[in-house]
């Protein structure tokens, strides 16, 4: 008997191509993801809720000890300086820390003398008959500090007479009381800059003076040197005494002194003597014209 060809099977089940989970199991994950959302989004909510936290209490200046105020003065005046160097809004912040100078030649080789000087030294401050705006001040401090052997003095303002200086009013009241000392007295030079008081820089020159302008631009020099560096600059006196910076100050036109000083923002004038006066509004303005008159004179 023939025999019958065996049955082909046809294809078996399919395999699943993966696990297949049970349907509790396959929403686990979404659950889990919308669990962990829900509460970031809880504790975003919270801290934004929350108060911000107070700021560190400051030293009340009422009851800090002098050791304490030294310290924050010094803080704020190096933080000014930093932004006034780097062309930051120097302006917003509290200008405190500073010493203003009226810086006042000799005359003739000798020490001037005058009523100002002399009332500065008894009473340490200043009153109506010198400048009836700055007496208003009630917790300003002056001194005077005189270098005998070059016979050269300075009149220091500090605490809230340095506060006045940066304010514009106040500013030209010190101009003005400069230019009537060194008027009066004939000196030769004069000039009003200020630094912070720990410091040596003299980092804001506001006005300068001399007999011609030659003797201008050797106060110039004289009292504001050359900035030492950009970031935290120094005074570096630019020669050993002011009559060497005359010596050399003499050979100079007067057009350069003045094209020098004009191009820094600086208004002369040059009636009864000769006065430089520096931009309020940008006070590292002479430190630069005094750096270029410098290299004029090859006092490097």
């Amino acid at each position: 008997m023939p025999k019958t060809p065996p049955k082909k099977r046809g294809p078996g089940p399919k395999k699943p191509s993966g696990v297949e989970l049970p349907s509790a199991q396959r929403f686990a994950p979404l659950a889990i993801g919308l669990g962990l959302g829900m509460m970031i989004l809880i504790t975003v909510t919270a801290l934004r809720r929350r108060p911000a936290p107070a700021p560190a209490a400051s030293v009340d200046p009422a009851t800090e000890t002098p050791a304490q105020r030294t310290e924050r003065l010094a803080r704020a005046c190096e933080a000014a300086r930093t932004m006034l160097w780097t062309g930051g809004a120097w302006g917003a912040m509290p200008l405190e820390g500073f010493t203003v100078r009226l810086w006042l030649g000799p005359k003739d080789g000798k020490m001037v003398t005058h009523p100002v000087i002399e009332a500065a030294s008894q009473k340490s401050t200043l009153g109506e008959d010198v400048d009836v705006v700055l007496a208003k001040v009630k917790d300003g401090s002056v001194s005077v500090v005189r270098n005998e052997p070059q016979g050269e003095l300075e009149i220091a303002f500090s605490e809230g007479y340095a506060r006045a200086f940066f304010e514009l009013e106040g500013r030209n009241r010190f101009i003005g009381l400069g230019e009537r000392i060194a008027r009066e007295t004939n000196a030769d030079g004069a000039a009003l800059y200020a630094g912070c008081s720990h410091l040596g820089t003299r980092d804001v020159g506001a006005w300068f003076r001399g007999k011609d302008t030659k003797k201008a631009a050797a106060a110039l020099v004289y009292v504001m040197g050359l900035p030492g560096g950009v970031r935290t600059p120094q005074h570096v006196p630019a020669a050993k005494d002011l009559a060497t910076i005359q010596a050399a100050t003499a050979p100079l036109d007067d057009g350069t002194i003045l094209e020098i000083v004009r191009d820094d923002g600086a208004r002369t004038v040059t009636t009864d003597g000769v006065s430089i006066t520096f931009p309020f509004s940008n006070p590292v303005r002479a430190a630069q014209s005094s750096a270029k008159l410098a290299e004029k004179l090859v006092l490097r």
